[in-house]
């Protein structure tokens, strides 16, 4: 019991290591409690030991002036707990083994500093050893004293056991605030990494996110607004109404100046550097559906290579959504890609009836890319097939038919009337 009530300030002090300011008000207090708690058991034993008070005096005088001598060392060895331990180890063996009044209180029990400070400077050690060869030296302590224990029980004849567990008890309660000190503390460690973790993550998410915004804005209004500045700018040299010059070279200059708003808003964004504008072929993407584990047929017709950065986008978007939701919807079922460059370029993705259970989707992909195709001018449609499988086909303008070369398009466009 006395082992236990010793924990109480040990186990504040735990908890509140988090708190620089609690921790030291702790640690101030924690001496002079040990010191309180040695008065206290002089005072005990000068109250109910038999004998002549002045007889007793002087020896529990002794004592206690011992302990309070360890005690105020105690408090200056917090580089080296195991040295601590040894003296606390010191002052209980002694007062066990001089044939005096302390002998009797100690193993009675009635000596609370012994408890306090095993637990103070036991929970020391767990904690702030610094090297394997002090936790050796505080074990070899810690056996002394409990052979010391067990010896002085075996000479008053009391039982063996139970008084090496009673001293065992600070100790141990002294490790197990410790190691759960340290529980916490690996707890929070671990907590604060995951929460960096997530925001890394975040962060990741976010810009890939803005890059990724930045690469649409980039291949669709981009490419709309050049197309605008070159039909003003040759309409504004074509027409012969004066009028309708003004109103192109109107146009001309509201265009180039979106280009230049846009410009900074890629710039605001984190604007795509060209190797994340990079389009992959549909080679590739055929190449990773099939490590996959789905059985693709690709047939092309026409010169892909020579698309421009958006329609390229485009396309393997098209078959990508195609592809992915085969695997979903379709488990298992073969699929035929088609790719036709004309004066349109004609995308299609069917596949045949799926396994059983495959799982339903809720058509938000096929949503975005009907929009996307539709600011290309294109158009996009999905239906069931007659064996029971499904098809999705888009048409997308050539941009090269308009007269117009965006696959080095820089936006320098400037006005010339």
């Amino acid at each position: 019991m006395l082992g236990v009530l010793a924990l109480v300030p040990t186990y504040h002090f735990r908890m509140t290591e988090a708190c620089a300011e609690n921790r030291r008000v702790v640690e101030r207090w924690l001496p002079l409690i040990a010191a309180a708690l040695a008065v206290l058991g002089a005072a005990f034993g000068a109250a109910v030991l038999p004998g002549p008070a002045l007889a007793l005096a002087p020896v529990l005088a002794v004592g206690l002036l011992v302990q309070l001598a360890v005690t105020v060392l105690l408090s200056r060895l917090d580089a080296y707990p195991h040295l601590g331990l040894g003296a606390v180890v010191v002052v209980a063996v002694l007062l066990l083994a001089i044939d005096s009044p302390w002998r009797t209180l100690v193993t009675e029990q009635a000596v609370l500093w012994i408890p306090f400070t095993l637990t103070w400077f036991t929970s020391r050690v767990v904690q702030g050893a610094r090297t394997p060869r002090q936790l050796q030296i505080s074990g070899a302590v810690v056996l002394v004293y409990l052979l010391a224990v067990g010896t002085n029980a075996a000479f008053v004849e009391r039982s063996v056991v139970a008084a090496t567990l009673g001293a065992a008890a600070p100790i141990l309660g002294g490790m197990t605030v410790s190691l759960a000190g340290r529980l916490r503390q690996a707890r929070r460690d671990r907590v604060a990494a995951l929460a960096r973790e997530r925001a890394a993550v975040a962060r990741q998410a976010r810009e890939s996110e803005r890059q990724q915004l930045a690469a649409e804005i980039h291949d669709t209004l981009g490419h709309l607004l050049t197309l605008l500045v070159l039909h003003a700018n040759a309409l504004a040299v074509t027409t012969a109404d004066r009028d309708a010059r003004q109103a192109a070279e109107q146009m001309s200059r509201l265009g180039t100046d979106g280009l230049t708003e846009l410009r900074q808003l890629l710039d605001l964004l984190g604007a795509p550097s060209r190797a994340s504008l990079a389009v992959p072929t549909l080679d590739e993407l055929i190449g990773e559906a099939r490590a996959a584990g789905q059985a693709v047929h690709l047939e092309t017709a026409g010169d892909v290579a020579d698309l421009s950065p958006a329609l390229a986008r485009t396309v393997h978007q098209v078959v990508r959504e195609g592809l992915t939701n085969a695997r979903k919807h379709a488990s298992g079922a073969e699929v035929h890609v088609g790719v036709t460059v004309a004066e349109a370029v004609e995308v299609s993705v069917r596949n045949g009836p799926g396994a059983a259970g495959s799982s339903p989707g809720n058509g938000l992909g096929l949503e975005s890319l009907r929009r996307r195709i539709a600011l290309l001018g294109g158009s996009c449609e999905h239906t069931p097939t007659a064996d029971g499988g499904y098809a999705l086909r888009a048409s997308l303008p050539v941009g090269s038919s308009t007269g117009v070369d965006e696959r080095d398009n820089t936006w320098t466009l400037t006005h010339q009337p």
